[in-house]
């Protein structure tokens, strides 16, 4: 219970007296990561799983993960999930690396590299699953390496990272049984602020730092540099579908595009590495069409409700 304003700390020491398995436990509001990280302190199972507060799983979930655990030794095992709107599948999304029994360092090093982003030329649209809430991880694994999560956006990331390089065997399965809410509900990932954009700089700031110390002559960096160009669009869109004023939405993107992050990052990455449809929207940003930026989102969105 991470300071919930409604029942919720009621209805988890209501759930604890009626399961022994289950142990309440309160604190004060801290955010995403923090309650996470008290989840894990707390924790005495042999594997650990996270569940978004607005998602849920399928009830034979954990089974089907912690038997792929038991039967491959595995300290992380990884499946895939559904898009959920109003309790309907739009969108059934299996792992890309379902089946895969990874237990070479090399191959769980080029898993990783995913995480930090697409590798250049890959005109793949769909980034590399990076979620922790469709794994279980090795409890003493975590404890040992003292992985945790940071208060950063998008702290899955920099979860995974250090997690992916502690393991010794990663298995990943063709379920699905995690069901994400898309139901246009206010989220951390969607909703603009002014402080917003301090947010991605920290988190740029921190995928960086992990990619240098890779030492693996720049490849991680320069996928770095591509989430970081990803990333740059996704505010885009944010902004965009803000109730801001379309002079205040330029002003917001003018902020963006002269940060150092973008100017040290998305301005020396290369616009033919990007898949085509992407090529012009950057070409906008890096050029201060700002107005052209914003309606090439709203095409694109407009595309995507359209199923085009």
């Amino acid at each position: 219970d991470d300071g919930s304003p409604d029942r919720c700390g009621a209805l988890v020491d209501e759930w604890a007296a009626r399961d022994p398995r289950i142990l309440a436990v309160h604190r004060a509001n801290g955010g995403l990561g923090q309650a996470r990280n008290t989840g894990i302190e707390h924790a005495t199972g042999e594997y650990l799983g996270f569940v978004d507060s607005d998602d849920w799983v399928d009830p034979d979930a954990y089974q089907t993960l912690y038997d792929e655990a038991r039967r491959s030794g595995a300290d992380i095992v990884a499946g895939g999930h559904c898009d959920m709107t109003n309790g309907v599948a739009t969108r059934v999304k299996p792992h890309p690396l379902a089946g895969t029994v990874l237990t070479n360092p090399e191959d769980i090093r080029q898993a990783r590299l995913n995480i930090f982003g697409q590798p250049p030329n890959n005109e793949r649209l769909e980034a590399f699953p990076m979620s922790v809430c469709t794994s279980i991880y090795r409890r003493s694994m975590v404890v040992a390496s003292g992985v945790r999560f940071q208060s950063v956006l998008s702290e899955d990331i920099i979860f995974n990272l250090p997690a992916y390089a502690a393991a010794h065997t990663i298995s990943f399965v063709g379920i699905t049984a995690y069901r994400y809410r898309k139901d246009d509900q206010d989220s951390i990932t969607k909703t603009f602020s002014p402080a917003l954009l301090d947010r991605y700089e920290g988190f740029f700031d921190q995928l960086v730092a992990l990619a240098q110390r890779e030492g693996d002559g720049g490849e991680a960096i320069r996928r770095a540099q591509r989430t970081i160009v990803d990333y740059c669009r996704l505010y885009t869109g944010i902004v965009a579908d803000s109730s801001l004023s379309g002079a205040r939405k330029c002003s917001e993107l003018r902020r963006l595009t002269s940060c150092d992050d973008f100017e040290r990052w998305c301005r020396s990455y290369p616009l033919g590495y990007l898949p085509p449809q992407q090529r012009i929207f950057h070409w906008a940003l890096l050029h201060g069409h700002l107005r052209c930026a914003l309606w090439l989102n709203d095409v694109r969105m407009f595309l995507k409700r359209h199923g085009h």
